[in-house]
């Protein structure tokens, strides 16, 4: 996506590190400090669940990054929205009841989380165009229908914590015929409607059938983990998909 705006100083390309830097730093000590326990089952080499950092201590940090955030947010102006939208998403995934269910989690509040990420992340080196702005919001629905997949890799420790995730509230073999036959087609429909098929639709296709085939035969965990990574691996694919296209300019052939 930084083609378009190549001739932009070095400067503006650089702004997005601060940022970006408390987006997931804020996030990540939010994540680990109310998941200590399920931590101790599924991540226990994590910083709090081995000793490495205490309780009080990730809480100072935790303040450190909320203040630093939004002050960053504050100085840029045009990162208030998405700042605001990022710390409403963490506070509903981390303190509310509903953060642990598997649509208001996956499919609602970690969707909008990537429109912020993703949004605010370009802000800080230019404004986006219309076209540009699309973009996010399909990648962003695109996940609301993919993200399921990332619970099929902690089920005991999300037991343990008390969240309702798809796989615990319907039975472990049930969701992976969900996710495979429903959830993952449907992602992929999303990306065809969006327009981003068009970009590349041999090899979009090809990694949806791919993780739609090891879902459904999962074996374990670690397993699981791997097709999660999969998963990560095909988000950076489509994000990267303008600029295998030039520039993101040109996805407006596709979708307009």
């Amino acid at each position: 996506m930084a083609v378009k705006h190549a001739s932009l100083p070095a400067w503006n390309v650089v702004r997005f590190v601060p940022w970006g830097a408390c987006f997931i730093y804020f996030f990540t000590l939010s994540n680990q400090l109310v998941g200590l326990e399920e931590d101790r089952i599924n991540k226990p080499d994590r910083p709090l669940p081995s000793g490495k950092v205490t309780v009080k201590g990730a809480r100072r940090r935790w303040a450190i990054a909320l203040v630093a955030f939004v002050a960053v947010a504050l100085l840029n102006g045009r990162l208030i929205v998405e700042t605001a939208t990022w710390v409403g998403t963490t506070v509903f995934l981390c303190w509310t009841p509903y953060g642990g269910h598997w649509f208001w989690r996956n499919s609602v509040a970690l969707s909008a989380g990537a429109w912020a990420l993703l949004s605010g992340m370009y802000k800080t080196v230019a404004m986006p165009t219309r076209s540009e702005e699309r973009f996010f919001i399909v990648v962003a629905i695109w996940l609301a229908t993919a993200m399921q997949i990332q619970d099929l890799r902690d089920i005991e420790g999300d037991k343990r914590t008390g969240r309702r995730t798809l796989p615990i509230v319907v039975g472990g073999r049930q969701s992976r015929w969900l996710i495979s036959l429903a959830f993952l087609p449907l992602s992929y429909v999303v990306l065809w409607v969006g327009g981003i098929i068009s970009m590349a639709p041999a090899s979009v296709a090809a990694a949806h059938a791919l993780l739609a085939y090891r879902i459904l035969f999962g074996t374990g965990a670690g397993y699981d983990d791997r097709t999660y990574m999969l998963f990560a691996c095909l988000f950076c694919y489509i994000l990267a998909l303008p600029i295998w296209c030039r520039s993101i300019a040109d996805y407006q052939v596709y979708v307009e």
